[in-house]
């Protein structure tokens, strides 16, 4: 049903004319005419008695404007309250997640329910899935991005983000560049810059390593994901990271790492805690915008 039709009907049946409707509505009187034309064609009944010079209602018209008159008003009041939920809503959404998912996954969503929401704000804290699933059970966070399956996915209620391949990323120019896979047992002796641990790709390349009897040469070790994409494309070694980087990144090449697994990553709360509106609010839009 079209509202802007039946606000128009409205209009002339309280005017009692087609040119005083238009003239308050600022539309011309054709417009008008086909807009209450169209209503009644898509009601199946006539509206307007016109053989008249003043426009008045059948009574089918007279049912119709009591029914009308009351759809606008529920309308009228949804707006009021949509508006009103909007200019309440204010504060601060506070969540803790990996910087491989802040840089190149977080910023886009997060743009698009911060402009939904101009009353709020964001701040962002960076740390590794087993840091932030330890945040989450201490209740030291609201809101955090933790590695699914987790010891206690049963305490946590989630919306998943993403779910992706981890895989070997080295430069554009590394001899390994052209290769369709790389096994753990070829990364023994490989030059690497890595997470340190916290980190879940750190814990998958040492899980993989380990049941390859493989020890890289670790030539750097951090929590700065720049600096480790930077060394990267400068040739000082490979590193793991998600799919999703390496295809965000020029000069890098995300390789299939053989017995690696994929990472489902989720935002996540404790099911007993009580959050802030603000961060209820986010993950309640990422669950419907991710659904």
């Amino acid at each position: 049903m079209d509202l802007r039709k039946l606000e128009i009907f409205t209009v002339v049946a309280d005017t009692g004319s087609f040119s005083q409707a238009a003239l308050a509505l600022h539309m011309a009187q054709p417009a008008v005419s086909v807009a209450v034309r169209k209503l009644e064609e898509s009601l199946g009944v006539r509206l307007f008695d016109r053989s008249q010079r003043q426009a008045r209602l059948t009574p089918e018209g007279r049912e119709v404007l009591q029914r009308a008159q009351h759809i606008l008003r529920e309308a009228q009041e949804l707006q009021r309250s949509t508006d009103a939920l909007r200019e309440m809503l204010s504060g601060e959404v506070s969540l803790a997640c990996p910087s491989m998912l802040a840089t190149y996954f977080l910023p886009d969503l997060l743009l698009e329910f911060l402009q939904d929401h101009p009353g709020l704000t964001a701040s962002i804290t960076q740390a590794g899935t087993t840091d932030i699933e330890a945040l989450l059970q201490d209740e030291q966070t609201e809101l955090g991005v933790v590695a699914q399956p987790v010891d206690s996915l049963a305490d946590f209620e989630s919306v998943v983000l993403v779910e992706e391949p981890i895989v070997l990323c080295v430069a554009e120019d590394h001899p390994w560049s052209n290769r369709s896979s790389v096994t753990a047992q070829e990364l023994h002796g490989e030059a690497m810059v890595v997470y340190e641990s916290g980190y879940y790709v750190r814990q998958a390349l040492d899980t993989l390593c380990a049941g390859a009897s493989s020890q890289p040469d670790f030539r750097m070790q951090s929590n700065f994901l720049p600096m480790l994409v930077r060394m990267v494309k400068q040739g000082l070694g490979a590193t793991v990271g998600l799919k999703l980087m390496a295809e965000a990144e020029l000069g890098i090449v995300g390789l299939p790492l053989e017995g690696a697994p994929s990472l489902t990553l989720a935002l996540a709360k404790r099911h007993s805690r009580q959050i802030s509106v603000a961060n209820q609010a986010f993950l309640d839009w990422a669950a419907f915008k991710l659904s």
